[in-house]
């Protein structure tokens, strides 16, 4: 029994001792829910960026990418638009659309991301989520309204 005991705090040193080397990779979840009018807060994933130093933070549209967790979403048809201001300097507003989603209820999403650019880093700015129904489940343009 003791021998038993001994072997399990050694096992407990070394992986205590194994993790404290470990950095823990900042790990984003995605968009949290909209409040009112559609409007989706921006503060985590700023903090996010903040925690981070990645390639996608060099383009805006990138970054609404890593934003809306693209990468796990699933709609038939996905179009990103960008539009930066003029001559390229100053704030940019990416919309992103995901149609033909698997939802009984919502058939779209339209979400409308504005950022600012600073020293080559799109930082998220401003974020609004639109929806659009399913035939005979609400409204079938984009609004902010829930679907049935």
């Amino acid at each position: 029994m003791r021998l038993v005991a001994c072997a399990a705090s050694i096992v407990a040193l070394a992986v205590a001792g194994c993790g404290s080397d470990t950095a823990v990779e900042p790990v984003w979840g995605g968009p949290p829910e909209p409040g009112a009018g559609g409007v989706v807060s921006v503060d985590g994933f700023a903090s996010f960026q903040g925690d981070v130093d990645e390639h996608w933070e060099g383009s805006a549209a990138m970054a609404a990418g890593e934003f809306l967790r693209l990468d796990e979403r699933t709609a038939t048809t996905t179009t990103i638009e960008g539009k930066a201001s003029a001559e390229g300097a100053g704030p940019e507003t990416v919309v992103v659309t995901l149609d033909g989603l698997l939802d009984d209820s919502i058939r779209a999403e339209r979400w409308t991301l504005g950022f600012e650019q600073d020293g080559g880093v799109y930082t998220l700015t401003a974020a609004l989520r639109e929806q659009r129904c399913q035939p005979g489940r609400g409204h079938q343009d984009f609004s902010a309204d829930d679907c049935v």
